[in-house]
């Protein structure tokens, strides 16, 4: 056996410590990681250790060819370790998948694209003694603004996606339910028993609602439940949970412990959508034409069918951004399906939507306890009551033993812009929280505002930029900028940012900002359309936008007010 050089312990405790690098090595500067900071370095290193050694600095040389190849490898482990050191923590993760995996530990996913709705209208000229059928899913196909294909399908109702679709005898037409997206052919899949079964969907559209499960055996269908947590289900429950990847889709079912495992022979029928986004908006009469449909007998020849939307489509959004999902999944993870603080209630009513009655875009909570009155209204009356004995009247009946929520919030509107919500949206709120909140919560929804902000400015480009192309970088930049996604109620405006925002794109020589003319702070207050500030009910929207072009020297061109 060979001899061995072992490592020795210290005998005493002043043997233990770090062990420093030899003298003559302690002034090489570690901290630099990249290519040329370490090529640097190491000939830094060279002249000042080897200067009557080694002269040749040229990378023909053997050993400067060697040291370039050292500090490519240190350059390279040096930004693995960095990416590696981001992507395994959430704030800091860059790509897709990292932020899946984070989110999936508090059980949070990355919200996806979501199909707007519209009210299409089926009417025929003249009433019939018979019924007329539309069958379930009668597609529809637009043409979107990336001039490919959007399809729309209608239904009874909201959920129903098999019931036919009625004109009753005597009536002239109905208001069907339109939802963007379509229905993709069924995956069939015959299991093979056992725990950690999936079926995956291999389609990066698919639609978070609704995904239909069946699971067929022998003559006998049954359609098994989603559940947001797999672990929380009982052995015999027939359910299902659903994780979306970042081109993928996977239904995934129970081990017999935490949910029921699907059995050997059984076939799994997989029922999804796919749509959604900014792109699948329709204005209104959008939708206009004309089907031949067969009514009911004993009628016996075909009915022409008229088809139209009367108004524009509502909802209808894209995937939130990463950036998006790591700052309201752990504060959505944090609430845990309940709403205790003003915080709580006000990011749970942003995640709510009602079927019929649209989507909430933006909202707030306050929380007060104490009057159920102005606070002020209630002092004066107190003050000015005749005797001891009404002003207690007063007290007893205005300060109350319960907490009122003031929920402030604003309605998905079209092309994104919020609108007041309608009064059914605000009482589905209010049943909504009857099984989140505290049983002494009472929850009163009013309007949200919005604050259009007017952007004036003059633009100088560089001498050599192309106009068209910079005037296009400004519009869409001002556009992201201003998507209500990056706002909430309350939020400020700086000037600065917008200047930083302006003078960060290619081709652009210097900004002056005319308007707003100061940062728009909070105020505190409800929204006040005369006031400077933002109230903390009141969401900044972009507004009016007039910007002037110049070049360096001379004039190029004028964009008009829009």
């Amino acid at each position: 056996m060979a001899d061995q050089t072992l490592f020795e312990m210290p005998n005493v405790p002043e043997g233990f410590g770090v062990a420093l690098a030899p003298a003559s090595l302690r002034r090489l500067d570690f901290s630099a990681l990249d290519f040329d900071a370490l090529n640097r370095s190491g000939i830094e290193y060279i002249r000042t250790y080897f200067p009557n050694e080694h002269n040749d600095f040229f990378s023909s040389n053997g050993v400067i060819m060697f040291l370039e190849l050292v500090s490519w490898v240190g350059n390279t482990l040096s930004e693995r370790s960095d990416i590696l050191a981001d992507e395994a923590f959430l704030p800091t993760a860059q790509t897709k998948q990292a932020v899946i995996q984070h989110l999936a530990l508090i059980n949070q996913q990355i919200a996806r694209a979501t199909p707007a709705i519209v009210d299409v209208e089926a009417s025929i000229n003249s009433s019939l003694p018979v019924e007329v059928r539309i069958p379930a899913g009668l597609r529809f196909t637009l043409t979107g603004p990336d001039n490919l294909p959007v399809f729309y399908e209608i239904y009874r109702a909201p959920g129903d996606f098999t019931s036919y679709i009625s004109i009753p005898p005597g009536k002239r037409g109905i208001v069907a339910y339109g939802i963007e997206g379509s229905f993709q052919t069924p995956i069939q899949v015959t299991s093979a028993g056992g725990p950690n079964q999936y079926v995956e969907i291999d389609n990066k559209g698919v639609l978070d609602e609704p995904i239909i499960i069946d699971v067929v055996s022998g003559e006998v269908t049954t359609r098994w439940r989603r559940v947001a947590i797999l672990q929380e289900a009982d052995p015999q429950d027939e359910v299902f949970e659903v994780r979306h990847f970042d081109r993928t889709t996977r239904i995934i079912f129970g081990d017999d412990n935490a949910g029921k495992a699907p059995i050997s022979g059984q076939v799994i029928q997989v029922r999804y959508r796919i749509g959604g986004g900014v792109r699948g908006r329709a204005g209104s009469s959008v939708i206009n034409e004309i089907r031949p449909i067969n009514p009911q007998p004993p009628a016996t020849a075909s009915v022409e069918v008229q088809f139209r939307n009367p108004a524009p489509s509502s909802g209808g959004t894209d995937e939130e951004s990463l950036e998006q999902a790591k700052v309201r999944a752990p504060l959505q993870y944090a609430t845990h399906a309940s709403a205790i603080t003003g915080e709580d209630y006000g990011l749970m009513a942003a995640e709510f939507s009602h079927p019929v009655f649209g989507a909430v875009s933006k909202a707030m909570g306050i929380i007060r306890t104490g009057v159920d009155q102005d606070i002020t209204a209630v002092a004066t009356a107190v003050r000015a009551a005749p005797t001891l004995e009404e002003a207690v009247v007063i007290m007893q009946t205005q300060f109350i033993n319960r907490n009122i929520v003031e929920l402030y919030a604003l309605a998905e509107g079209p092309e994104s812009v919020p609108v007041v919500p309608s009064s059914g949206l605000k009482q589905g709120l209010i049943t909504y929280f009857d099984e989140l909140n505290v049983l002494t919560d009472e929850v009163r929804v009013y309007n949200g505002a919005v604050k259009p902000v007017e952007i004036e400015a003059t633009i100088v480009l560089s001498r050599n930029s192309d106009p068209g192309t910079v005037k296009v970088a400004v519009d869409a930049a001002l556009q992201d900028f201003f998507d209500i996604r990056n706002f909430e109620m309350g939020s400020p405006l700086f000037v600065s940012s917008l200047y930083k925002l302006l003078q960060d794109i290619s081709g652009i020589k210097y900004v002056d900002i005319f308007k707003p003319v100061d940062d728009i702070l909070p105020t505190r207050q409800l929204a006040d359309p005369a006031s400077p500030g933002v109230g903390f009910n009141e969401l900044i929207t972009l507004g009016q936008v007039n910007l002037r072009f110049f070049f360096e020297p001379g004039t190029y061109t004028s964009n008009p007010t829009r």
